[in-house]
């Protein structure tokens, strides 16, 4: 079987507009928590005022990006894709470059609804909305407008499965490349969802945070005082190469992307059950030809609402039995980036390997799950050679990926 390769990450997020500073903050145990200030939160009666916002983004500042024909969510996708292809040490412009050969897989949950909203809203008050209106909220425009920044003219997708989509994405374009369709893919998730039709939906739900605590110590994975998610915003990439495509071009090898699954609960589509995630890890690690007892390391979804984080924890119980390796989860630095989180936490699964460092999960000091979470300030160094990560969605659907340290 063809071996996919990781050869370069790239982010932006509400604690690091690169991977580099992603790292960095999540080993310093740094929250992007804060204040919203993207709306009058008195406007729309919201009980909760927290999410984890990009405050100093400025797409001018990006000379790849096209303000008039692109959305929020799809200007982070480039920035992290061009941020991903530099770390890899590919140029578009370079004699490896074969734009045929080169495709893009990113994935989102709302895509364009932050620009539905403001629209919507410039309507309200009779003014014209943008020109491209029709454009902007389109879920596939992340891949497009990556696709066209790169020249990439080979595969070209954008899973929607909700909060597994970048994980979706990421499996989605390894199976590309074994198929022989392409070379090197561009894969990973984006989303911009901070808006107050979404928060007030997931308060009605009780799944979002509103205790009367810091903006820092809202989100709280696996942790016994944990009563709901927060909202964050971002885009992670990862480049990802067939091995003899990266050996033949001497490139740096990070990770190998051992194996991937996508499930379904089938069951319900709000409530998980476990067994569709637990299945998700288990055909992952036969993918990856591994077994539970070979991971050194779980990634959680871990979301920090009560109920999602226990099932979480009873499945990966499931799967590991009594030998469960460390678990983290890492929605206590970044919020929720819906579409984007499984992507943010490959790029941060990579990065471990790389790194050999496990960072502590920010906001975890007394759990009530019975997996071992590495908890806040917690973080250690280690041989980390494989890392299992978890996403899973509304609807019911479940992704994990088995990311490996290069074989040489």
């Amino acid at each position: 079987m063809t071996d996919v390769v990781i050869t370069g990450v790239g982010a932006i997020t509400p604690i690091g507009a690169s991977a580099d500073e992603l790292w960095t903050s999540l080993k310093a145990g740094v929250s992007g928590a804060n204040e919203i200030a993207a709306f009058d939160l008195d406007q729309y009666g919201l009980s909760t005022s927290v999410a984890c916002e990009i405050t100093d983004f400025d797409p001018a500042d990006h000379d790849e990006i096209d303000e008039r024909t692109t959305g929020r969510f799809a200007q982070f996708a480039t920035v992290a894709a061009m941020d991903a292809l530099e770390d890899a040490a590919l140029d578009p412009a370079s004699e490896v470059w074969d734009p045929d050969r080169v495709g893009v897989s990113i994935g989102t949950c709302t895509g364009g609804g932050l620009e539905l909203f403001e629209d919507t809203r410039r309507m309200e008050a009779g003014e014209q909305s943008r020109f491209y209106s029709s454009l902007v909220v389109l879920s596939n425009l992340a891949a497009g407008t990556t696709s066209i920044v790169a020249d990439a003219r080979g595969p070209n997708r954008a899973p929607a499965t909700a909060c597994a989509a970048g994980t979706h994405a990421l499996t989605a374009a390894a199976d590309d490349l074994r198929a022989d369709r392409a070379d090197v893919m561009i894969a990973g998730g984006a989303e911009a969802p901070i808006l107050p039709l979404l928060l007030e939906g997931f308060e009605s739900l009780r799944a979002y945070s509103t205790a009367d605590r810091s903006p820092a110590a809202h989100s709280r994975p696996f942790d016994a005082d944990r009563d709901g998610l927060v909202f964050g915003e971002g885009a992670g990439v990862l480049v990802l190469e067939t091995r003899e495509h990266a050996e033949a071009r001497g490139a740096d090898i990070l990770a190998t992307l051992a194996g991937g699954a996508m499930t379904a609960d089938a069951s319900h589509p709000i409530r998980p059950s476990g067994d569709g995630l637990a299945r998700a890890m288990e055909q992952a690690l036969e993918a990856a030809e591994l077994a539970p007892n070979s991971i050194d390391h779980v990634n959680a979804h871990a979301t920090s609402t009560p109920k999602g984080d226990a099932v979480e924890a009873a499945a990966i119980r499931d799967v590991f039995g009594a030998d469960v390796p460390p678990v983290t989860g890492f929605k206590g630095h970044l919020g929720h980036s819906f579409g984007a989180a499984g992507a943010l936490e490959a790029v941060i699964a990579t990065q471990m390997i790389q790194d050999d460092y496990v960072p502590g999960t920010l906001n975890h000091r007394e759990s009530d799950c019975d997996v071992p979470v590495v908890g806040h300030g917690a973080g250690f160094e280690t041989d980390v050679n494989t890392v299992l990560s978890n996403s899973a969605g509304f609807g019911g659907t479940n992704g994990s990926v088995v990311l490996r340290a290069p074989i040489s």
